[in-house]
């Protein structure tokens, strides 16, 4: 005859299992693996996964206890992997650009410009068809997250292309002489102000120094965050209101303020 209290002990020892399978479970379930954009300082640096976006999406999720794994992809890898259901979410996508998962409210605005070198005598005020046959670098999917508009324009130019590593866009511009590139005006700053140190670049140190002119043909673009699923998004959202509400979210943007507005700091025209 079985001991009763052996058959207890089997009962507790299988119960201890099961809780610490679902345990298991509830800690992966929620470990977010998130899609985002090589570095793009101050909104995000991969050398320490830090920055401003990425301190916000890990402050608004961590109250319901999710964590954060970023994985630095390109935007078209992004997508392909989201879509093939192997991300979680995505940082900074649009409704044209991505066709399925549920979006955040507005997170951050960027402000993207033309940048010219101001030697080329470009007129400050220019319009979209006006970059239609200039040699133009974009970062990766800007055909799609600028808008039709822009789209269309670049359509039929065969001097356009995009990059995935934005800190390139410097270089083409300033040593390559790119007639325009396009870029967030805060990431330009801060990679145009790592170009000033890099070793790889000494040589072309008084090419780095030339003055450039921003031409603004860009409205303020709200970007947002795509989730897999809606639990997330709306645990998101509940988040980002929370710190809004609370001042973390503008505190966030005063950890990084140093790093933000230095294309200001690009010398003035001779």
């Amino acid at each position: 005859m079985i001991d009763s209290r052996f058959i207890a002990s089997l009962i507790l020892l299988f119960f201890f299992i099961q809780g610490g399978f679902a345990q298991e479970k509830s800690e992966r379930d929620k470990l977010l693996e998130i899609g985002i954009s090589f570095s793009i300082p101050p909104w995000v640096i991969a050398e320490n996964n830090s920055g401003i976006e990425l301190d916000i999406l890990k402050e608004a999720l961590s109250p319901s206890g999710y964590r954060i794994k970023p994985s630095y992809l390109s935007f078209a890898l992004s997508y392909s992997l989201f879509e093939a259901e192997k991300l979680d979410g995505i940082l900074n996508a649009t409704k044209d650009s991505v066709k399925q998962g549920f979006f955040s409210e507005p997170v951050v605005t960027f402000q993207n410009v033309a940048i010219s070198l101001k030697e080329k005598n470009f007129p400050a005020d220019i319009n979209l068809q006006f970059l239609s046959d200039k040699s133009v670098v974009a970062f990766q999917k800007a055909s799609v997250l600028l808008g039709e508009e822009f789209g269309r324009a670049m359509s039929g130019n065969l001097r356009y292309q995009e990059v995935a590593k934005q800190n390139l866009q410097i270089n083409l511009l300033m040593i390559r002489d790119i007639d325009f590139i396009i870029m967030e005006k805060n990431i330009f700053g801060y990679y145009w102000q790592q170009a000033q140190t890099d070793p790889h670049l000494i040589r072309a140190k008084s090419k780095l120094n030339r003055p450039v002119q921003l031409h603004y043909l860009f409205k303020p673009t709200n970007y947002r965050f795509v989730f897999a699923t809606q639990e997330i998004r709306d645990d998101f959202n509940e988040g980002l209101n929370t710190i809004k509400e609370n001042g973390l979210y503008d505190e966030i943007f005063r950890r990084y303020s140093h790093l933000i507005d230095l294309h200001t700091k690009q010398l003035p025209a001779n």
